[in-house]
């Protein structure tokens, strides 16, 4: 095992901070000529790559970032681009692995210590809570950061020639000034505008500095919500709805853009317009993005990387601000709202809009989709797929051809799809469920496997951490969302103090989410009393066995069992007037009350797009298994109802979808 993200103590995780306070004393002064300064006061420069290319080795690049979003991949995507065209290609002379902490800042420093131990020829750092743990823990590789609002802030030097000898990048602060001027003129006579932000990263804090000088100079009132983790964001954002503001701004905190659906939600709830700097984030809601090219940050990050492979030392290249001024807008959103964009921003966003046509790949691919059942969540997952294959610039019958199989239910059938899948020439190999992962890893070596629909890729046996996985697997996983369930129980029933699950011996991911929501309930003060069934006769009588156990609720993990018999499981529970709490989509609308579900289609989505970048020509075995970014919460207040409950009203609220209304 080459990688395994692990929490550190806090006292580690000082001891890094510390260090890389220490080197600081370590810096040389150096000069280079500054071409500009953006809001920050931070230079604007463009580097080139110089000498010729080495021959005759593998150049080995590892990159540590905070967590997967869609800004992140855009940066890492324009990377893999600009290195491409400077002679450095993955599969030839090049190889590229990547590590993500999970969103958590203490899991960083591990991550780089692994890395500066790899023997590699460079660490890609990206956002700045990443550059911060590299600056005090990487000691013997060079480092290059993108991705990252301000190197200064971050600790990385004291400007962009006097910086760490080990140490040098592209920032990209984002456009203040230029939001706020779109500000006034989508919403004239703005007085007041609200964000919120993580005080413990040092981008934040810069970018919120800057823009209360901004704001009060224009004589805008910015109201602020500190946060600490992406639990926060929804009340947070709720708060500052509540504020008398009449926008919302969020800049690139990496815990908001983690939680982003959520300020969407509050902010749709109050028919108050969130403007953002990342233009990925959009599509999930923003009104407007007055943001930065990532893919081109991360063109510009490659030149310098290729730089230092060629030879120069990091401590010769000053430090770059790479901010390609990007702006996308959301109509949708804006007709939802009445606002009517500005001739000037409807012509600014179709000049910087990115093409749409991609090139025909070298041959047409062969793909299949092999899916174990046939429930609401697996068409889902499907759509999302091949909704991903067509946003990546893919078309179908000139790209690939895909045939999509389903083994019902049934394991020996699943046997037969993966054998008629490789004996009759798939290229690619996409897999739905737990159950069909297992088999094409057994019976499908030779082809390359991507995956969702699937609680762990670890548990399933594709790979020892998302990180260090198999050679020809990568994919989205869909598993979590206990902690979020188990909370809003709390907060919405606080007299719960005992669940029931049913679960299945024979499914490994089935075992894996029984064991992830008993240990999580035990924390909060929560029992949890499991049942097993095997098949599907077997789960009438189960559910209600749990029933006479004395439970206060079911709370019924993802399995395929007890999806697709998940009506039997409803069934026992309305009998015994008991609420259902479920983390399957599909479940809202057969007996559930309360449903915290990954956004499948989101996560076929994305593995659509991952299987786009393998036919592209990118390793499998560098790309991390991925989670699920999105997740709906649904509720049914006519279940509840119908046992004599009634759901609280600041649930129902904050609610993606309420049935029956």
């Amino acid at each position: 095992m080459w990688f395994v993200i692990k929490r550190l103590s806090l006292g580690v995780f000082l001891l890094a901070l510390t260090s890389s306070i220490l080197l600081i004393g370590d810096w040389k002064r150096r000069n280079s000529q500054r071409t500009g300064l953006g809001d920050a006061g931070v230079p604007t420069s463009a580097s080139t790559a110089t000498s010729s290319l080495p021959t005759g080795r593998v150049f080995k690049v590892g990159i540590v970032y905070f967590a997967p979003e869609p800004g992140a991949d855009s940066c890492m995507q324009g990377f893999s681009d600009g290195l491409r065209e400077l002679g450095f290609e993955e599969g030839k002379n090049l190889e590229i692995r990547k590590a993500h902490a999970q969103g958590e800042i203490i899991n960083i420093p591990a991550a780089f210590q692994h890395y500066d131990n790899e023997g590699l020829d460079v660490i890609v750092s990206m956002t700045t809570p990443c550059l911060t743990a590299a600056c005090g823990t990487v000691k013997k590789t060079p480092v290059v950061f993108m991705y990252v609002y301000d190197p200064i802030a971050a600790g990385a030097g004291t400007s962009f020639t006097d910086h760490l000898p080990h140490v040098t990048g592209v920032g990209s602060f984002p456009p203040v000034s230029e939001t706020l001027d779109v500000i006034q003129q989508l919403v004239p006579g703005v007085r007041s505008v609200g964000t919120l932000y993580n005080s413990a990263e040092a981008n934040s804090r810069k970018v919120v500095s800057v823009a209360r000088d901004l704001f009060r100079q224009r004589n805008i009132t910015l109201e602020e919500v500190a946060i600490t983790n992406t639990s926060e964001v929804f009340q947070a954002a709720q708060a500052l709805t509540q504020r008398d503001i009449q926008a919302l701004w969020i800049s690139g905190d990496n815990t908001a853009l983690q939680a982003f659906p959520s300020i969407v939600k509050a902010a749709t709830d109050a028919r108050l317009p969130v403007i953002n700097n990342d233009p990925e984030f959009v599509d999930q809601g923003a009104l407007i993005s007055v943001g930065i090219g990532w893919h081109e940050t991360g063109l510009a990050a490659a030149k310098v990387v290729a730089r230092v492979l060629r030879g120069e030392k990091p401590q010769d290249i000053p430090f770059e601000n790479v901010a390609v001024r990007k702006t996308v807008l959301n109509r949708e959103v804006a007709s939802k709202l009445g606002v009517t964009f500005p001739a000037a921003l409807v012509k600014e966003a179709e000049a910087t809009a990115a093409p749409q046509v991609a090139a025909p790949l070298a041959k047409k691919w062969n793909i299949r989709l092999v899916e174990f059942n046939n429930v609401l969540d697996v068409e889902e997952a499907e759509h999302g797929i091949l909704t991903g294959l067509r946003d990546a610039g893919l078309v179908e019958g000139r790209d690939y051809e895909v045939k999509i199989s389903n083994a019902q239910g049934d394991m020996g059938t699943v046997n037969s799809l993966i054998d008629a899948a490789v004996g009759n020439g798939a290229d690619l190999l996409m897999t739905l469920s737990t159950p069909t992962l297992q088999v094409a890893l057994q019976r499908a070596r030779s082809l390359p496997i991507i995956f969702t629909y699937v609680s762990s890729g670890v548990i399933a046996g594709a790979g020892r951490s998302n990180e260090d996985h198999l050679p020809n697997v990568t994919g989205v996983y869909v598993g979590g969302g206990e902690n979020e369930m188990l909370a809003i129980i709390r907060e919405s029933f606080p007299s719960i103090r005992k669940l029931g699950t049913l679960f299945v011996p024979s499914e490994v991911n089935s075992v894996f989410n029984k064991d992830q929501l008993t240990e999580a309930a035990r924390a909060v003060g929560i029992e949890v009393v499991a049942v097993a069934a095997s098949t599907s006769v077997e789960v009438p009588d189960a559910a209600m066995s749990l029933a006479s156990r004395e439970i206060d609720a079911f709370c019924q993990i993802p399995g395929n069992l007890t999806a697709s018999s998940f009506p039997s499981i409803a069934q026992a529970a309305r009998q015994a007037k008991l609420p259902i709490f479920a983390f399957q989509s599909s479940q809202a609308r057969t007996g559930a009350m309360v449903v915290l579900a990954r956004d499948y289609g989101d996560g076929g989505r994305e593995a659509g797009l991952l299987a786009a970048k393998v036919m592209r020509g990118a390793n499998p075995a560098t790309i991390p298994f991925q989670p699920v970014r999105k997740t709906r919460l649904i509720v049914n207040p006519e279940v509840a109802h119908s046992i004599g409950l009634t759901l609280p009203a600041a649930l129902i609220k904050r609610a993606d979808e309420v049935l029956g209304q």
